[in-house]
């Protein structure tokens, strides 16, 4: 006979009804594969079981984001056509243990109608909002605004940062001094000229993510033991930014 697990201790079953709650306050699909009891197999698709305390504050962020009574924030968003489905992906990534409840005057509003201006599409707005809520936390014209007048004195056109911004909408969270015009300092270093550089950030704006230390001076680094000069690795660089 097998012992009998001491009073208070949790079981699995506890794990399990935690489980199906955060299943159902997250709106995550739930299947019949997923709760089968007997082979122990109860989260095998769709689900994956978090600990104790992840299940406890995804239920209380869920809970005080206020499914109910979406924010005004929320529902701003909601009116624009963003989905409930992608409202929950804003939620989470929003921020730990933080509510997403920007100023629809001073955040939302100036925020999505300067992306619309720029020349993003509806979806492309809705797709930047949900890919980098944390866009809400930036400061429109001490920050965002000034990164965006930099790439055009690049010799970039509205077209192209337009395009860059759609793709990667984290750019305009960038510090202007801490992180684009380090990385397009180390280019012209490289040897890259202006408009390489220019070339180079426009097919692929993901470049101003890359850490100079722990992938492009490593590329550099790897490039050069293969035999390559420094202007054959600059116009490498140029031609395939995404390496």
């Amino acid at each position: 006979m097998r012992p009998r697990p001491p009073r208070g201790a949790l079981r699995p079953s506890h794990f399990f009804a935690a489980a199906i709650a955060v299943a159902v306050a997250l709106s995550l699909p739930l299947s019949s594969s997923s709760l089968r009891w007997g082979g122990h197999t109860w989260l095998s698709a769709g689900l994956r079981l978090p600990c104790l305390s992840t299940t406890r504050r995804l239920l209380a962020r869920r809970s005080s984001s206020g499914t109910d009574t979406p924010t005004q924030a929320e529902s701003y968003l909601l009116s624009w056509g963003l989905s409930e489905q992608q409202l929950d992906q804003v939620r989470a990534r929003y921020g730990r243990n933080s509510n997403f409840n920007p100023n629809v005057e001073d955040k939302v509003k100036p925020l999505l109608n300067w992306l619309a201006d720029l020349g993003l599409t509806q979806l492309q707005i809705l797709k930047a909002v949900v890919d980098c809520p944390g866009l809400f936390r930036q400061r429109l014209e001490q920050n965002v605004k000034p990164s965006v007048r930099w790439l055009l004195e690049m010799g970039l056109d509205k077209s192209q940062v337009t395009k860059m911004i759609a793709r990667q909408p984290r750019l305009c969270s960038y510090n202007l001094e801490r992180t684009l015009k380090p990385r397009v300092q180390w280019l012209s270093e490289l040897g890259m000229e202006k408009s390489q550089i220019a070339k180079a950030i426009s097919a692929c704006p993901a470049i101003f993510g890359y850490s100079l230390e722990r992938k492009m001076q490593l590329l550099v680094q790897w490039l050069s033991e293969l035999g390559m000069e420094k202007s054959q690795i600059a116009k490498s660089i140029a031609n395939k930014p995404q390496y």
